[in-house]
């Protein structure tokens, strides 16, 4: 008899505490869709935004942890609590956290610096950063630092590919003189002399600080970020406040020539490099040669500049327009997945394999069915410049001088 009461006495404790647990389900549930509102309303997009907030219950308080480099994203989120009555524990990180220890600012040193989606090595290559590019570094892990570009693009580090500034040298790296490479690919020479030994490679695009020229006038002395100094010819560089006047006024040759340029470049996944490109890094390289920063990826470039209707004869394209490639998703909606730049007549010149020229109309010979059949949509770039989510280099504060 006593058992038969113990085992009812148990059953009753499971029935409530399945109950129970059923009850405070709900609340979560409830409280998760606010943080899920804020997230989609302020970083729908976790390549430039980092939002990873969640919610946790301790000794009977409910706290917002996680991290978060919008700091308008966390004041809306406690601000929705504060109107749904619900006190919360504010444990959130702001990032960078000034706090941390490490500097916050930094100057890419390498030619070439690889992006990664997580801090390995082996871990798929989400981008690069040129050499002389400036990057707030958002935190540090076990060797690697999570930055975050002038494009707002983030990705994992190693820390050895990034010269770490305090405020006294970020200003003094932000006002200084510079240069930028304006050849595809060359050296920074130990001497002024192409003989002699490499300081380092440098690719079309990189920025390093100019604190002279030399004796004969045919190079420009150089700093690195990192203090090294080297000798750059000066036919393949370029005083990078002429280089922003120059580009100021930049039309559809230009960026033709820029991207003809590069005829020839191989393909890689991630690759926004004259070394190697994927299809928006190319995009993005050319525009960038032409004082004009776009977004990281195709389906983030589709969503600047001015709209072009399409047509079967291409009639209202023109030159330098960027054509946008997909299929539609089950629900309808497009789904970019490359970009190409018009050349007129029906010409496109993209990064597929290599960089190459190919042509939408059926009659030439280096027609391609398949993009034909996927072009999707075209945005003008050109005349757009500080507006339509179009942003020039100069309006970049890191980059001005």
């Amino acid at each position: 008899m006593k058992r038969n009461k113990w085992l009812l006495g148990l059953i009753v404790l499971l029935i409530f505490s399945l109950s129970s647990c059923h009850i405070t389900k709900g609340t979560p549930s409830k409280n998760n869709n606010i943080i899920l509102k804020i997230k989609k309303e302020y970083a729908p997009d976790s390549r430039v935004a980092v939002f990873n907030i969640n919610l946790k219950k301790k000794d009977g308080n409910l706290i917002l942890k996680g991290e978060t480099n919008l700091a308008e994203a966390k004041k809306a989120l406690l601000k929705e609590f504060s109107l749904q009555k619900k006190d919360v524990v504010d444990s959130i990180t702001i990032l960078p956290d000034k706090n941390s220890g490490i500097n916050v600012f930094g100057v890419v040193r390498l030619s070439v610096c690889n992006m990664r989606t997580v801090p390995k090595h082996s871990a798929e290559l989400a981008s690069q950063a040129i050499l002389g590019t400036p990057v707030d570094i958002l935190k540090e892990k076990h060797g690697w630092f999570y930055i975050q570009t002038p494009d707002g693009y983030l990705g994992w580090v190693d820390n050895a590919s990034i010269t770490t500034m305090d405020e006294v040298k970020k200003h003094e790296w932000i006002n200084s003189v510079k240069i930028i490479y304006t050849d595809i690919f060359g050296f920074v020479y130990g001497t002024p002399d192409t003989k002699s030994r490499h300081i380092s490679d440098i690719v079309e695009g990189g920025i390093l600080k100019l604190i002279g020229e030399s004796l004969d006038k045919r190079f420009w002395i150089v700093a690195y970020p990192d203090s090294r100094v080297g000798y750059i010819s000066k036919n393949e560089a370029e005083k990078f406040d002429s280089f922003i006047k120059n580009t100021a006024k930049y039309n559809s040759q230009d960026i033709l020539n820029t991207a003809r340029a590069l005829m020839g470049i191989p393909y890689l996944w991630g690759g926004t490099s004259a070394k190697m490109l994927d299809c928006s890094g190319f995009t993005k390289t050319v525009f960038f040669m032409n004082g004009v920063i776009l977004p990281r990826d195709a389906s983030q470039q589709v969503n600047i500049g001015e709209k072009i209707n399409i047509d079967e004869n291409f009639s209202e394209l023109k030159p330098g327009d960027l054509l946008f490639f997909g299929k539609n998703r089950k629900d309808g909606s497009e789904r970019i997945t490359h970009v190409a730049i018009y050349m007129g007549k029906g010409k496109i010149i993209h990064e597929t394999g290599e960089v190459k020229i190919q042509s939408l109309k059926r009659s030439d010979p280096d027609f391609v069915e398949y993009r034909l059949k996927s072009l999707k949509q075209a945005r003008r770039i050109i005349g757009n410049k500080g507006k339509l989510g179009i942003v020039g280099i100069k309006d970049i504060p890191y980059y001005q001088q």
